[in-house]
């Protein structure tokens, strides 16, 4: 059984388009991908979206179920492009798409999934494990660069970011590309997974890159000292940590960014 804690906090004045869900066996974190305005095929949005994926994967992904973590992503992506099929143009590169960050505990084992940039790290008798998919990056690498040299705040940076993501686009859920839960659910035959034996675990965390970020872009702690942080002092002082750092740096002068502060979500577990 799993004891955890959760938190979700949009970065600025948008509606939150990360979402978190547990139950006592599984845990769920999303991080919709964001579309610009007037872009894309369907009506609902990016949170309507997580919502109904979220809530999908928490009831096929039950320990109880006999489904795989690949099984339940699969069927969880199709049962929501059922729903919206009839009213959203599903093929076009910018309908709502989602990372996907799953820890289920079934049997002896602790089994997770990551499909895209949301990490799980695990806290494991052999040291800390950082369990990610960095696909997205390695293809877009010149456009990123790109986004994040132009100056915070100006026109050109939201020429770059808005040309970024139509490159993403174009090479989201496709051969030499990068995958995310979209419309089709062969985007589940592209996740990773990865199993650590039940006994060996101390304690574990799914998250968005708006949390990995105090460890991997500003750098202000380790692994183990966010585990410490979200265990310790919970899970909401970890993203008021980062919005700490965010507002000392709210240009992006010294931690060049998308934008001032991201949506940021976090689960933190124990087995009990």
């Amino acid at each position: 059984m799993l004891n955890i804690t959760t938190t979700s906090r949009p970065g600025g004045d948008k509606p939150n388009e990360d979402w978190a869900g547990c139950t006592n066996e599984l845990v769920v974190v999303l991080d919709g991908l964001p579309t610009p305005e007037g872009v894309g095929g369907c009506h609902h949005g990016t949170p309507w979206y997580v919502e109904h994926l979220g809530e999908q994967l928490l009831a096929r992904g039950s320990a109880s179920t006999s489904l795989s973590l690949r099984e339940a992503l699969r069927s969880s992506i199709e049962h929501v492009a059922s729903e919206h099929r009839a009213t959203c143009d599903l093929a076009n590169p910018g309908t709502p798409s989602s990372t996907v960050a799953l820890i289920r505990s079934r049997e002896d084992r602790l089994e997770t999934l990551v499909l895209a940039d949301s990490p799980v790290v695990v806290d494991t008798a052999t040291g800390i494990k950082v369990f990610t998919d960095q696909r997205v990056d390695q293809v877009v690498q010149r456009e990123r660069d790109a986004v994040l040299s132009a100056p915070a705040g100006s026109e050109e940076k939201q020429e770059r970011l808005a040309a970024l993501v139509r490159v993403q686009q174009q090479i989201r859920n496709t051969e030499g590309g990068y995958w995310v839960a979209q419309a089709d659910g062969i985007a589940a035959d592209h996740a990773l997974e990865s199993s650590w034996a039940i006994d060996t675990v101390h304690r574990f965390a799914a998250m968005t890159d708006g949390v990995s970020c105090l460890v991997e872009l500003y750098q202000d702690m380790s692994w183990n000292g966010l585990l410490d942080m979200a265990g310790g002092r919970g899970v909401s002082a970890v993203v008021d940590r980062i919005r700490q750092i965010e507002a000392s740096d709210p240009c992006g002068t010294h931690w060049p960014r998308y934008k001032e502060g991201d949506d940021a979500t976090l689960a933190y577990g124990q087995l009990v």
